[in-house]
C-alpha cells in the first residue's frame, strides 16, 4: 500500500501531462491545416490571371496575395466569448464558467463523500470532468450551428448573386438576404444590414460577424466583399464560385459518409463495448466490481483505465468522423 501511494500521484501526473501535451500539439496541427485550407480556398475564390498574379507578387515579394489579404483584413479572434457566440449561447462567459465549475464541485464532493476518494484525486477528477464537459458542449453546439449555417449559405449566395446582377447595391442585396432567409442566416445578415445602416464600417461589421459565426466560408466572402468595396471587382462572380465550392463539398461529404458507414459503426461498437461489458458483469455479479471502488489498488486501476479508455475512444471517433473536405 505504501509503494502504491508513493507511485500513484507521479504516475497520474505523468499521464495527464502527456494527454495535455498531445492535445496541444493536435490543436496546433489542426490550426495550421485550417490556415492552409483557408488560403487555398481564397486563392480559388479570387483567382486572377497569371500575368496579374506575377505583377502582384513583384509588388509584394515576401507575401502571397492570400497571406496579405488574411493578415490585413478581418483578423481572426478566438476566445471563450467568440466560441460561445459561435455555439449560439447568449449568456456571459462568467455564467458559463460558473455552471460547469459547479458541476466540477458537485462531482468532487460526490466522489469525496460517497466513494471516499482522497482530496487530490477527487479534485483532479472534478477539474478534468468539468473542463471536458464544457469543451464537449461547446464543440457540439458549434458544429451544429456551423452545419445549419452552411446548409443555407449557398442559397443566400445565390440571392446575393442575382441581386447584384440585377443592378442592386451590395447593401440592398444584403438586406434582401435578411428578408428572404430565416434562422441563423437571416439573423446574421439582418444584424449586418442594421449595423451598416447605423454607419459602422463594412470592415468592422464583417470582422465582428466573421468571429461571431466562425465559418471560414463566410470569412472568405467577407474578405472579398471588403476588397471589392476598396478596389472593385465582381462580387457576384465570387459569390457564385463560393456557392459552387460549398455545394461540391457537401456532395463529397455525403458520399464519404455513405462509403464509411461500416467504419463508423465499427467505431461506435468499439466505443460502447467496455460500458456494455461492465453493465453485463454488474448485472450478473453485483459484488464482482466492488474492489475497484473500495480498495486503493482498485481506485488506482479504475482511474488509469478510465483515462486510457477516454483517450482511446477520442482517437477512434476522431479517426472515424474526420472532416477534411
Amino acid at each position: 500500500m505504501t509503494d502504491l501511494n508513493t507511485y500513484f500521484y507521479p504516475a497520474l501526473a505523468v499521464i495527464f501531462f502527456f494527454i495535455i501535451y498531445g492535445y496541444i500539439v493536435y490543436i496546433r496541427q489542426m490550426r495550421e491545416k485550417e490556415e492552409k485550407n483557408r488560403k487555398k480556398k481564397l486563392d480559388q475564390l479570387v483567382a486572377t490571371p497569371e500575368e496579374e498574379r506575377k505583377e502582384a507578387l513583384s509588388l509584394i515579394k515576401e507575401q502571397s496575395p492570400s497571406d496579405f489579404f488574411l493578415q490585413s483584413k478581418l483578423q481572426k479572434v478566438e476566445g471563450l466569448r467568440q466560441w460561445m457566440q459561435q455555439a449560439g449561447l447568449e449568456i456571459s462567459p462568467f455564467y458559463f464558467i460558473s455552471l460547469f465549475s459547479s458541476f466540477g464541485v458537485f462531482l468532487f464532493v460526490f466522489l469525496l463523500l460517497y466513494y471516499q476518494i482522497n482530496y487530490l484525486t477527487s479534485a483532479l477528477i472534478g477539474v478534468c470532468a468539468s473542463s471536458f464537459s464544457a469543451w464537449a458542449v461547446l464543440t457540439f453546439l458549434r458544429n451544429r450551428q456551423k452545419e445549419a449555417f452552411l446548409r443555407e449559405f449557398p442559397i443566400a449566395l445565390d440571392i446575393l448573386r442575382r441581386a447584384l446582377r440585377a443592378g442592386f447595391s451590395t447593401e440592398r442585396a444584403l438586406e434582401m438576404i435578411a428578408d428572404q432567409q430565416k434562422g441563423i442566416i437571416g439573423k446574421a445578415f439582418r444584424r449586418i444590414s442594421d449595423r451598416m445602416h447605423l454607419g459602422e464600417s463594412a470592415e468592422d461589421v464583417l470582422a465582428d460577424m466573421s468571429n461571431r459565426i466562425g465559418v471560414d466560408e463566410f470569412r472568405m466572402l467577407s474578405i472579398v466583399f471588403v476588397l471589392q468595396r476598396e478596389t472593385g471587382g465582381s462580387l457576384a462572380e465570387a459569390a457564385e464560385n463560393l456557392a459552387r465550392i460549398i455545394r461540391g463539398r457537401e456532395i463529397l461529404r455525403e458520399k464519404v459518409k455513405s462509403l464509411t458507414v461500416e467504419v463508423r459503426m465499427t467505431a461506435f461498437v468499439l466505443a460502447c463495448l467496455p460500458f456494455l461489458s461492465l453493465t453485463i458483469i454488474y448485472i450478473s455479479s453485483p459484488t464482482y466490481l466492488d474492489p475497484l471502488f473500495t480498495t486503493e489498488p482498485g481506485k488506482f486501476l479504475l482511474i488509469i483505465g478510465s483515462v486510457l479508455l477516454a483517450t482511446g475512444i477520442t482517437i477512434i471517433l476522431r479517426m472515424s468522423y474526420k472532416d477534411v473536405y
